[in-house]
């Protein structure tokens, strides 16, 4: 059996499944992607000197409605499949299915930087700008943290060493993101690191300025941290008075400072959870291409944000 959007949306379950998104979302997405398609792929046809064939005409293709191409690509970030299944699952050969996700990956996450749903990049960023839009941050203040993929074992020995993650035992790469304490919505992403970069050094080199005394809630990597004025609250560790001596207990007032931090970041790690429904950025990557590692991990964000932005559970 052929996929296609008809049948696939009289189930509703089953698209929830195939894509990560309900009949809403879809809908919503698929208005977007198809003005971005018009504007990224038939307009430059139309226009092109060498044209002579009209709007529609020729032989009709695989994927022959918007809805169709928008499932395409849906599938393929969510499920991730081999190209020679992704073709199956349509009724065409791996070269063409290759050729259709290279298409409209881009379309994609255009679609979704389109209707604001795909994070904007940390760097060089001022708090102050998320404040204005979400007014509520300034007492809850935000969380970060960093997320990981895998990648294959690149064969060259310097790289090797560079993308190697010690904490994940394989080879990665990285972002640290911020994201909103209970809504889950990530709020901005780095730009994407070598998987031996420590977290703090990635957030240093966003050059992030702060001007109020928000706080940002992170992990023990983050130890140490400064950003402008903002409150930087990381737990507790235990220490030592002299080396070789065993490590000093914490007080109780110590504890309960890292078990209340531990709650109020439970939020970041189901975020970093949500946007790895997309197997796409949890598999190990098989796409060579330059920079694909990034660009499907900002869809998968922008996906994820769409689901918290739709859905009532999300929602303060």
């Amino acid at each position: 059996m052929h996929l296609s959007y008809p049948p696939v949306v009289k189930r509703p379950a089953l698209l929830h499944r195939l894509t990560g998104l309900n009949v809403k979302e879809f809908e919503v997405l698929q208005e977007a992607f198809s003005a971005q398609y018009d504007q990224q792929v038939i307009q430059p046809r139309l226009s092109a000197p060498s044209r002579k064939r009209a709007a529609g005409g020729g032989q009709k293709g695989a994927l022959p409605a918007v809805a169709d191409k928008l499932l395409f690509i849906l599938i393929y970030t969510r499920i991730y499949p081999l190209l020679i299944i992704q073709g199956m699952f349509f009724g065409m050969a791996e070269s063409k299915a290759c050729k259709w996700v290279g298409l409209l990956l881009p379309v994609l996450d255009a679609t979704l930087g389109e209707i604001h749903m795909r994070p904007k990049r940390a760097k060089g960023r001022s708090l102050e700008e998320i404040i204005e839009e979400l007014p509520e941050l300034k007492e809850l203040g935000v969380l970060t943290d960093g997320t990981e993929r895998p990648i294959r074992r690149p064969k060259d020995d310097q790289e090797q060493k560079e993308v190697y993650s010690g904490k994940k035992k394989r080879h990665t790469k990285k972002h640290v993101t911020l994201t909103h304490p209970k809504t889950q919505y990530i709020l901005a992403a780095s730009e994407e690191a070598k998987g031996s970069k420590h977290d703090k050094k990635i957030f240093d080199e966003a050059n992030l300025a702060c001007a109020t005394s928000l706080p940002i809630r992170a992990d023990k990597g983050f130890q140490g941290l400064e950003v402008g004025n903002a409150v930087v609250v990381t737990p507790m560790k235990r220490k030592r008075k002299k080396k070789g001596q065993p490590r000093e207990e914490l007080t109780p007032a110590q504890k309960e400072h890292n078990r209340e931090l531990a709650q109020n970041r439970m939020s970041i790690e189901h975020s970093n959870a949500g946007l790895k429904r997309n197997r796409s950025v949890s598999e190990i990557l098989r796409n060579t291409r330059k920079g694909m590692s990034d660009f499907l991990m900002m869809i998968a964000m922008g996906l994820h944000n769409l689901r918290v932005t739709m859905r009532a559970s999300y929602q303060l």
